[in-house]
This record gives structure tokens, C-alpha cells and sequence, in this order.
């Protein structure tokens, strides 16, 4: 109460706040303490290194930590010694490096020689020690000696083992329940560049308000409070909304405001109430995906003609004019038929890095770098959305649910994959950001459905065996250029005809760590975005990857798989270009606006283990200043095929496969 008291004296104003037929006073507010704030990417290092936090948190939590048991060898105290065998009888078997190192320093062999006697003695390491150094005259002293020597040092190794295996899985049960006890907030924080940026904090009350259970008519308001003086503190704040009788329990609402409605509960609620509404929410599932056979196709309207000039001939005697915000279109454009200009009115093309909003003031015969409404492919869950409009499920995109309006059916089809034994697996991301941030992958259902309340996420189901290069997992980042002009010229009200084509060249992204479905917080074993941190970038040329690729994949072609690829690109910008917005690209009105269009798109691939191609992402005005190094006629022959006046349209679209 005393920094309430201080905040009311302070601003000299009785605080208090109002709730629909009640007055709350400060007398009837209540402070809690927070006791761990965290967030989820370090909050298992946080635990590792805070044993008193551990304590408390299973106290909290109602973990029961089970005394450690006495290890001793599986065969006893060792066993009689059975000669020096050097050729090993047990190959396959996997025995713990340590051990190896400590057979062979006591032993006084090579490590070599150390594993193939742990491995004829099935990974005893007295046995294993006797096998090298005693011989069979030696006497019952000798062999009570050796014993005596290690195996206080063995049983020391294999305690501290077994208590380090138990403290992870003590962390590992706090991970998984601490979802159903934390909150959330937001505050700003400055970065380097001087941006204002969000940033989400987890927390746990104390033991009084992690006790406080849920009720869909809550006595009780629980809400973060932040006093800012000359440090910063956390608070919760808790008031009454109902009168409390003595010894009456305090609830609370676990749902946010912004669930209203009683599907979405149901599904919010899943993770405290063990399955209670667990038939319904399947069913919600299952229903979802019988509307998804009831889609109608349409036909693919793109067009292969790509017009030589479509300018005046006085146009044809100037340079093309380009006005552009975006550094590495400056910094590469090297066409002597264009002109970089300073003025947006004096351009005839138009190539911005970030949103473009006043169409309505571009004039006829300019072109831009953008379409109306172009986030209906470049955000997350409007692709998901469009796909699944469009198509209904296939195999080139991931099931996707957005957590803010698809909450039960994807809580439906985890528990139905629960109920069919199959692995949950499932990424979850922002849908309005790239770079991989904030992307986590989660195998339970609480966190999936608690990182919603943290901003707009996605989920989308795991691709759990990734085609691999050399053991690693990798995607690919193709650049495809949509355009757009005029049926005919002059005439908007023709509507549009669309070019589709994609860069021939393409990168690969490829993870620093062998792939394996284990370890899910190791960012370099299952991520493969690593040039916007601190780690270490393989550059792996398109060209050199599918020669390696048909040499591991013998029998695959390159060819085969990238007509697949296409294909979906293909598809989904099909799709963009029919439906009208705002699911899609299309005008409303039927009637296309006198400017003309086009976009660059960076589109990220992966490969599931048949060479099924999957299109993970469309990502909006990609930085291409590493494609300008590998081809510096990168820029020049997309700026070419936009308008042929910047230079030779046949040689430039020899760089892409026009769709």
C-alpha cells in the first residue's frame, strides 16, 4: 500500500477507480508482489542458474521434487577382471565419452583402447579398467585396491549426473506449468537507432495471487502495476468487484478481454481445465476442415507477353526517371538509360522501402513498387487466409491457425492429434514480422495458446522431417516479381494484365547444427535465418547447392523439384490476383486505378522429405543488397522488365522463369 499512498499524496487527488455501481477506494486496493519476471527465451537459464527460485516456483506450483535415489552399477560393484581383449565384441554400443577419458588417463591407454574395453564390458568401468591392467595372477588385495581408487571418483560422476538430470527435469516441469500461472505486459524501450519499440515481460505473482483460481463471474479485478520513481517496481494490483465473505476465496477472469467469444473461451481455457470441453473443440476442428473440400477453383489469368515499350516515342528520347527511398536500389542502379531524381512528381517509376499509402496522387504512366492492399500475401495470417480461401488444404502450405480468430479450431486439432497419438509439433510466430523474430517452436498447448497475449501470432504445424543438406535443415529465398499493366493502355477500365516471373537465382539459408527433433531452443539446430546476428553465415552459391544436392539425392532432379516450387508461387499469387480485396489484390470495383504496378517479393521455401515443396512465408520489400553482390546485374534486370526503356528486355529475361 505504501506506493499507492505515495502516488495518491503526491499528485494531491483521491485515487480511486470506477467499476460499473461501485466506487473503489484506496482502501480497497491491494498490492502483490511479483515473484519471477522473465521472458520465455531466457527464462530455462534463468531457472538453471536460481535453485531458490527452483524451490519456490515447485512450491508454487505443487511440484513434487522426489528424493534422489543411490546410483550403483547396474551389475553391482564391479566384477572379476576378464583379460586384455583389444578387439571389441560390442561395437554399437554407446558409452559416455567422460568415461572414456577416465578409463584411458587410469588405464594409461589410448582413448582408442579405452572405448573398446568399456564397450566388452557393456560400459563398466572397474571391469573395463580391471580388463587392462590386472592379469589374471593377480590377487583379491590387488583388485580391492583398484576399486578403492576409482570408484569413489565413479559414484561421484554418477551421482552429480543423476542430480543434474533431475534439476533439468525439475526446470522442464516449471517450463510446461509456468504458462498457467504467468501474466503478461507491455512497456517501451529506445534501441540503439533512437525507434521506440514494444517488448513483452512475463511474470508470476506471489504465493497470494498465483492462489487465486478462475471463475466466469469473477469477485475480483488482477491487473500489472507499474510505479516508475527513481527505479522501476512491478506490482499487481488486486480490488474487489463483489463483496467477499470471510474466509471466501478470491477469483479471478483468466480469459483477456478481448475473448468474447464462448468457442474462443472454451479454447483459452483448455489448458486449466484438463479436457473438460476437449469433444467439442474437435468437433470444431473436424468441421473446419470439411469446409475446406468445399472449395471451387479458379483459372490462373497470368499472361507469358511481356510488352517491349508501351511509352511514347518522345519518352523513348529521355532517360526513365526513378525516385527511390530504398538504399540498394540507389546504391546499385548502374543502367545508363536511367536517371536517379529527387523528386517524386519528376519520376516515372516509383520504388519505395516502406508503405506506400497516397495512391490516389499518382498520375497517369507512373509506376510504383507496390500494390493496394499487397499485405494480403506479405502478412502471415492474410496468406493463410488467402490460401485456405482459395484452396482449402494442400500440400505446398502449412496448416496455419491465427491465434486471434482461429483460437478453437487449432486447439480442436491439437487435442485430436493428441487423441490419435500423433507428435504435436508447432511453430508459432508474429504474423507482421520477419527476420525470425519472436519465433518459437512448442510440442505443448499452454505456451501456444498464452503467446497470444503477447500481440497477433500465428501458428502453423511444424515441418517434422525437412529434406537436409549434409544432416543440417535449410530453406530457400527466391525473389519473384509480380507486374502489372494495362490491358490497354490508357484505358483503366480494361483492368489489369499480370506478369508472374522468379529469379532464377536463388539463396540458401542453411542452419549451423545438425538437425535432429530434439533441443528446440538451440536457435542454430532448427532456424536458418543467421545474418542479422551474431552468428556464423554459409554462403553456398545456388549453382554449387544443386550439384551437391543431386550428389546426396541421387535419385532427384533439381529441375523437377523447381518446377514444383514455381508452381506454388505460382498458386498463390494466382489466387492474389482474382479475389478481390481484402483478401486478395483485386479492385472492388472491378475498375483498376491509371498508375501502373509492379512488387518484389523475397519467398522463403522449404522441402519436406518427399521434395514436397512448402512456401513458408512472402516477405514485403526484401533487402537484395547480397543478391546485387553475387549478380550485379541484379537490380538492372529487374528494372529492365519493369520498364524496358532502363535497357535490354531480352537479355535481362534471360534471368527469370516467367510464369
Amino acid at each position: 500500500m505504501n506506493l499507492l499512498n505515495q502516488f495518491a499524496t503526491s499528485t494531491q487527488h483521491q485515487f480511486y477507480l470506477s467499476f460499473p455501481a461501485r466506487i473503489i477506494f484506496l482502501s480497497d486496493i491491494f498490492l502483490v508482489d511479483h515473484a519471477w519476471t522473465t521472458k520465455p527465451e531466457t527464462s530455462r537459464a534463468q531457472l538453471l542458474d536460481n535453485p531458490q527460485l527452483v524451490e519456490r516456483l515447485c512450491s508454487m506450483m505443487d511440484i513434487s521434487v522426489e528424493a534422489e535415489e543411490e546410483v550403483v552399477d547396474e551389475e553391482g560393484e564391479g566384477s572379476g577382471p576378464l583379460g586384455g581383449e583389444v578387439e571389441s565384441k560390442n561395437p554399437d554400443l554407446e558409452v559416455d565419452s567422460a568415461m572414456v577419458e577416465l578409463v584411458a588417463s587410469q588405464g594409461n591407454v589410448s582413448e582408442s583402447r579405452a572405448k573398446t574395453a568399456l564397450q566388452n564390458e557393456n560400459g563398466d568401468v572397474i571391469a573395463a579398467l580391471m580388463s587392462l591392467t590386472l592379469h589374471s595372477d593377480h590377487d583379491a588385495e590387488g583388485l580391492r585396491k583398484l576399486e578403492d581408487a576409482i570408484g569413489g571418483q565413479i559414484k561421484q560422476d554418477k551421482e552429480a549426473k543423476a542430480a543434474e538430470k533431475k534439476k533439468q527435469e525439475t526446470v522442464d516441469r516449471i517450463m510446461s506449468e509456468m504458462w498457467k500461472y504467468s501474466q503478461t505486459y507491455e512497456y517501451a524501450v529506445v534501441d540503439p537507432s533512437g525507434q521506440t519499440k514494444k517488448e513483452s515481460a512475463w511474470y508470476i505473482m506471489d504465493e497470494v495471487g498465483s492462489a487465486m483460481a478462475h471463475s466466469e463471474t469473477p469477485n475480483c479485478v488482477c491487473a500489472p502495476f507499474i510505479y516508475v520513481g527513481r527505479g522501476t517496481v512491478s506490482y499487481s494490483i488486486i480490488y474487489a468487484i463483489e463483496d467477499i465473505p470471510k474466509g471466501g476465496a478470491l477469483t479471478r477472469d483468466f480469459v483477456p478481454a478481448d475473448i468474447t467469444d464462448p468457442e474462443m473461451r472454451k479454447a483459452y481455457l483448455a489448458i486449466y481445465n484438463d479436457g473438460e470441453d476437449a469433444a467439442e473443440l474437435i468437433a470444431v476442428y473436424e468441421s473446419d476442415k470439411i469446409e475446406d473440400n468445399r472449395i471451387t477453383l479458379f483459372d490462373q489469368p497470368f499472361t507469358k507477353t511481356l510488352a517491349r515499350s508501351q511509352s511514347s516515342a518522345t519518352e523513348l528520347n529521355r532517360k526513365l526517371r526513378l525516385y527511390t527511398t530504398t538504399e540498394w536500389v540507389a546504391t546499385n542502379c548502374k543502367l545508363p538509360n536511367v536517371e536517379l531524381v529527387d523528386s517524386e512528381d519528376q519520376a516515372d517509376l516509383l520504388w519505395f522501402s516502406q508503405d506506400f499509402k497516397e495512391f490516389d496522387k499518382l498520375r497517369n504512366g507512373q509506376r510504383i513498387n507496390q500494390f493496394v492492399n499487397e499485405s494480403c500475401v506479405t502478412f502471415k495470417h492474410n496468406l493463410a487466409a488467402l490460401v485456405k480461401a482459395s484452396y482449402g488444404t494442400v500440400p505446398w502450405s502449412s496448416t496455419t491457425y491465427n491465434l486471434s480468430t482461429e483460437l478453437a479450431p487449432f486447439v480442436g486439432h491439437y487435442l485430436w492429434n493428441q487423441e490419435h497419438e500423433h507428435r504435436n509439433l508447432w511453430i508459432c510466430k508474429p504474423w507482421n514480422m520477419a527476420r525470425g523474430l519472436q519465433i518459437t517452436i512448442q510440442e505443448e498447448l499452454a505456451p501456444l495458446v498464452r503467446l497470444r497475449d503477447t500481440g497477433p501470432k500465428i501458428v502453423q504445424e511444424y515441418i517434422q522431417t525437412p529434406v537436409l543438406y549434409e544432416g543440417r535443415k535449410f530453406d530457400l529465398r527466391y525473389i519473384v516479381l509480380l507486374k502489372a499493366t494495362h490491358k490497354v493502355e490508357g484505358d483503366p477500365s480494361q483492368g489489369y494484365e499480370f506478369q508472374l516471373m522468379v529469379y532464377k537465382m536463388f539463396w540458401i539459408r542453411l542452419a549451423n547444427h545438425p538437425f535432429e527433433l530434439s533441443d528446440f531452443d538451440n536457435y542454430e539446430k532448427h532456424f536458418t535465418v543467421m545474418n542479422y546476428g551474431s552468428f556464423n553465415l554459409t554462403q553456398l552459391l545456388y549453382t554449387k547447392f544443386i550439384e551437391n544436392f543431386e550428389k546426396e539425392y541421387a535419385d532427384k532432379k533439381w529441375t523437377s523439384i523447381q518446377a514444383d516450387i514455381n508452381e506454388a508461387i505460382k498458386s498463390i499469387f494466382s489466387a492474389a490476383v482474382v479475389k478481390p480485396q481484402p483478401l486478395g489484390l483485386g479492385a472492388q470495383d472491378g475498375k483498376a486505378p491509371e498508375y501502373e504496378a509492379f512488387s518484389i517479393y523475397g519467398i522463403d521455401v522449404m522441402l519436406k522429405d518427399d521434395c514436397q515443396p512448402v512456401v513458408v512465408e512472402v516477405n514485403f520489400s526484401p533487402d537484395c543488397t547480397r543478391a546485387c553482390k553475387y549478380d550485379p546485374d541484379f537490380l538492372n534486370n529487374i528494372l529492365t522488365v519493369v520498364d524496358p526503356r532502363a535497357g535490354n528486355i531480352d537479355k535481362a529475361l534471360q534471368a527469370f522463369e516467367v510464369l
